[in-house]
């Protein structure tokens, strides 16, 4: 019975002498964003104008990997007066704050000043190239009914020069008079 109490009471002192293990760091741990932020604003200028506004509900910040996520994105497009020339709105987004490019994912629906309507599953801006593009399947209505469908989108950011890259359908319902001559003796 003494070697057994003995034991016990080396045992004891051994652990009270031996420093308690760190925590583990769970993996996610190393995950979470250097920020969150709800109801957030991002504004990117350019010349001391606002250019482009970016507003979502949830953002997520990770500085060092210059990667923004947020969720129910809206991006705004300013000219160069201050103007707003269009909105972007899109389930989800990925932003670039250094280079200014921002992706977009999820019923993404872009309307111009002019009220020109473009609907598609994901968009991505660059400012380098001034140009919103997709692969995905694209809808672009104009206030007249015109109707343009196609596969892929190159456009300028105002929505004012589209090209739509294949599959290109369409409904048109009032071509001008004189379009229509350009044809006549064909």
């Amino acid at each position: 019975m003494k070697t057994v109490i003995i034991l016990l009471i080396a045992t004891m002192a051994f652990l009270a002498c031996t420093e308690p293990e760190p925590p583990q760091q769970n993996v996610a741990d190393e995950n979470y964003p250097d920020s969150r932020l709800d109801d957030a604003t991002i504004v990117f200028t350019k010349d001391g104008k606002q250019n482009i506004t970016i507003e979502a509900e949830h953002i997520d910040r990770w500085v060092r990997e210059d990667s923004t996520e947020a969720d129910t994105i809206k991006v705004l497009f300013f000219d160069d007066q201050g103007g707003q020339k269009s909105t972007l709105t899109a389930n989800r987004g990925l932003i670039r704050e250094k280079s200014e490019k921002v992706a977009m994912f999820g019923n993404v629906v872009a309307i111009n000043e002019d009220s020109t309507v473009l609907k598609t599953e994901s968009l991505f801006w660059d400012p380098e190239t001034g140009l919103i593009t997709t692969d995905d399947y694209v809808e672009i209505e104009k206030t007249d009914g015109d109707l343009l469908t196609g596969y892929g989108l190159k456009a300028d950011r105002n929505l004012q020069e589209l090209e739509i890259l294949s599959d290109v359908a369409g409904k048109v319902t009032d071509v001008a008079e004189q379009e229509k001559e350009k044809f006549k003796d064909k």
